[in-house]
């Protein structure tokens, strides 16, 4: 049996080849598209590339020609070996200044509590430390001098925004402390 070929077979090859074709056509054109508007752009930026390098100094050549053995080229692709690097002599800092301790002249801009006045030092001293004890910041301020009536103020903070502030009297508050607002 011969076997017949169809109008219809032939046609739908013909078809696909012809889609085929065309597809590839389209593909054609937009490389070319895109290939074109990229050589104007690598053709713009080489211009500009090569009027920065003659306004530079031309680099001086040397006077020895170009030719090169193969121990040069291998030298000269060779790393640079690293020198140990000898750190300079410091001198030795000054002595710590021992801190002074915050008296009246305390930033204004930052927010405290005072947690109690008393009369004596070494009771504002042992305040301040059960305070520290309890995970707060604090200091003690002292009376100026010539004060008729002379307290030692124990204040906790200092702190930057009234969040930190409002969020630390509450801590104070259950820890059995009664803060009083100083700024």
């Amino acid at each position: 049996m011969e076997e017949q070929t169809t109008w219809k077979g032939h046609s739908f090859t013909l078809l696909v080849f012809t889609g085929i074709v065309v597809l590839c056509s389209i593909f054609f054109i937009l490389g070319m598209l895109v290939g074109r508007d990229q050589g104007h752009k690598i053709a713009t930026i080489a211009a500009v590339e090569a009027a920065s390098t003659t306004d530079a100094k031309p680099e001086p050549k040397d006077a020895k020609p170009d030719l090169l053995t193969f121990y040069d080229s291998v030298e000269k692709n060779s790393k640079p070996v690293l020198e140990p690097i000898i750190p300079p002599k410091v001198e030795a800092p000054p002595p710590p200044q021992p801190a002074p301790k915050p008296s009246a002249s305390v930033s204004n801009a930052s927010i405290h509590y005072q947690v109690g006045a008393l009369p004596q030092l070494a009771r504002a001293e042992k305040l301040l430390s059960d305070v520290k004890k309890k995970g707060f910041k604090g200091f003690i301020l002292s009376p100026p001098p010539g004060d008729k009536n002379p307290y030692y103020r124990v204040q906790v903070g200092p702190f930057a925004d009234s969040l930190e502030a409002e969020s630390a009297k509450k801590k104070l508050e259950a820890a059995g402390y009664k803060p009083i607002l100083k700024k």
